[in-house]
C-alpha cells in the first residue's frame, strides 16, 4: 500500500483527471485502487516427493503434484536447486503409487478428534492425508516443501559427506585439514560446490563419490500440513534427526547395497511423530500472499463503455521460483479480473449458457484491446531475505483489479456499482439518472395538481 500511495497513478490522480477531461470531452477519468490478502492451502495439504541422483550426475524428481498448466513441473524442478545446485533434469508428476514409501491414511483430517489422531499416529505408516490435488494455490509453497526436504536429505546425507571425503583426501587430511569447514557455509556456484575456500567440486564428481561410498543418493518423503508441518524423528547414519516430514525412505549408493524395498529404497521407521493438533482446524489461516492493483480508466459518456488506460500491480509472494511464470500469472490473472469486472455476463434461465448455443462468439473474454496491454506494469516486492519461502499466488492476482475497476468507475462517475459486470447499459443508466433534474412542487402547486382531473384519452 505504501508503494501504491507513491505511484504516479495515485499521487497525480487529481491533476491527471483535470487534464484528461479537458482534452477528452465526453469522457470521465477515474483512478481506483484495491489490495487483497489471500490465503493459500486447505488446512490438510500432503504430498510425496522423490529426488534421486545417478552415478553420472543425472538428477530426477518424482512428485504427486499434478501439472495442470500452472508451471508446477518447472517450479518443482527448479526447487531442487536450493540444495543440489541445479534443477532436476527429469521430472515426473502426478505419481500416485509409492511402493518405496508405503503410507496409509484413515479418518477425516478436518473433523477427527485428538484422541483418534493420537491412536492412529501409533501406526508408523499413518498420516492424516495421502496426497493433495492441484488446488488452493498449493504448488508454490506446499509442493515445494516436499521437494526441498527430499533434496535436503540427499544433500546432507549424500553429497555433503561425499564432498568432505574428496576435500579430506591427501597428506595430513587433505585441503580441508587446516580449515574449519561447516555445512552452513556450503554454496553452489555455477554447478560446483564449495565451502570455506575449498576447491569447487563439480556436481557429477560428488555424485560419483556418493555412489562409491554407498551414501544416500535418493530420498522419498511424505509431508502433511494442518497450518503447520508434521515432524518426525528418524535414525539416519546412526544419528537421530528430526525433520518436517512424516515419512522417509532412502536409497543408497551403488557401492554399498542396503536392505531395500521396491526400487532399491529402504523405509525408515519414524521413532516419534509430531502431528499438528486437530485444534488447528479451528484456527485462522496462517499462510497469506498479497496483491495490490491500481487502475486508470476512462468512462465514455455516450456509450457507457469503460476503457482501461493503464494498470499497475504490486505483488508480495516471497521468493520467486521461476520469475517468468510469476509474471505470466500476474498478467493472466489481471486479464481474468478485467473480464469479470466488465465483460463476462451470462443471462439466467432458458437463454443462459446451458442451452448449448453459447460460445466465444457470445461470451466476451477480454482480449488485448480490453487490457492496457502496452502500458500495463507490475512489480514483485523483494523477499525479506533469500531464505523466504515461495508463497502461493494463482487466484489472488485476479481479485484486486476487480475492486480497483469498481473504485475507478466510482471516481469517474460519482456512482458506486454493486453488481457485476459493469456493462455499458448499467453505466448509461447511472449517468442518465445522475443528469436527470429533480423537480419538487410547492405545496400550493401540489394541491392544485391533486384537484385537477386526469387527462382523458
Amino acid at each position: 500500500m505504501q508503494k501504491a500511495k507513491a505511484h504516479p497513478l495515485w499521487a497525480g490522480r487529481a491533476k491527471n483527471k483535470a487534464e484528461f477531461e479537458a482534452k477528452h470531452l465526453g469522457q470521465r477519468y477515474g483512478v481506483g485502487f484495491a489490495c487483497v490478502q489471500k490465503d493459500f492451502g486447505t488446512g490438510s495439504e500432503s504430498s510425496f516427493a522423490k529426488v534421486e541422483i545417478a552415478a553420472d550426475g543425472t538428477l530426477r524428481l518424482f512428485h504427486t503434484g499434478a501439472e495442470i498448466g500452472t508451471g508446477m513441473s518447472t517450479s518443482q524442478a527448479i526447487a531442487c536447486a536450493k540444495w543440489l545446485g541445479r534443477p532436476a533434469g527429469e521430472v515426473l508428476t502426478s505419481v500416485i503409487e509409492w511402493p518405496g514409501l508405503p503410507v496409509v491414511t484413515s479418518g477425516n483430517p478436518y473433523i477427527m478428534s485428538q484422541t483418534e489422531q493420537d491412536k492412529l499416529s501409533a501406526n508408523l505408516r499413518w498420516s492424516p492425508a495421502y496426497a493433495s490435488p492441484a488446488s488452493a494455490t498449493n504448488s508454490a509453497y506446499y509442493y515445494t516443501h516436499s521437494t526441498r526436504e527430499a533434496a535436503r536429505v540427499v544433500f546432507m546425507h549424500g553429497l555433503w559427506p561425499a564432498a568432505m571425503e574428496i576435500w579430506s583426501q591427501g597428506i595430513m587430511g587433505g585441503q580441508a585439514s587446516p580449515l574449519v569447514v561447516r555445512v552452513e557455509d556450503a554454496r553452489w556456484v555455477d554447478g560446483k560446490l564449495s565451502a570455506g575456500g575449498l576447491e569447487a567440486l563439480p556436481f557429477e564428481r560428488i555424485a560419483k563419490k556418493a555412489h562409491e561410498l554407498g551414501l544416500v543418493t535418493g530420498a522419498v518423503v511424505h509431508v502433511f500440513n494442518r497450518w503447520k508441518w508434521s515432524e518426525a524423528e528418524f535414525e539416519i547414519g546412526g544419528k537421530l534427526t528430526r525433520l518436517p516430514i512424516d515419512g522417509l525412505s532412502l536409497r543408497y549408493g551403488d557401492g554399498k547395497a542396503k536392505m531395500s524395498t521396491q526400487g532399491g529404497y529402504h523405509v525408515l521407521d519414524r521413532k516419534k511423530v509430531y502431528v499438528p493438533p486437530v485444534q488447528l482446524n479451528n484456527a485462522e489461516v496462517t499462510y497469506y500472499s498479497a496483491v495490490g492493483t491500481l487502475v486508470e480508466l476512462a468512462v465514455h459518456e455516450a456509450s457507457g463503455k469503460v476503457e482501461l488506460l493503464n494498470h499497475h500491480s504490486i505483488m508480495e509472494c516471497g521468493s520467486q521460483l521461476p520469475p517468468q511464470l510469476v509474471s505470466g500469472q500476474l498478467q493472466g490473472g489481471v486479464a481474468m479480473g478485467i473480464g469479470h469486472a466488465l465483460h463476462e455476463y451470462l443471462p439466467l434461465y432458458e437463454d443462459g449458457p446451458g442451452n448449448g448455443t453459447w460460445n466465444f462468439n457470445r461470451y466476451h473474454l477480454p482480449r488485448a484491446k480490453d487490457v492496457a496491454v502496452w502500458k500495463q506494469t507490475g512489480e514483485v516486492l523483494p523477499p525479506i531475505t533469500e531464505t523466504d519461502p515461495p508463497k502461493g499466488i494463482a487466484e489472488v492476482v485476479m481479485i484486486p483489479v476487480v475492486a480497483a475497476i469498481v473504485n475507478g468507475v466510482a471516481n469517474a462517475t460519482g456512482h458506486r456499482f454493486a453488481d457485476l459486470p459493469l456493462t455499458p447499459e448499467k453505466i448509461q443508466e447511472a449517468l442518465a439518472s445522475a443528469s436527470r433534474p429533480s423537480r419538487s412542487l410547492s405545496p400550493s402547486t401540489a394541491r392544485r395538481s391533486a384537484r385537477s382531473p386526469s387527462p382523458k384519452g
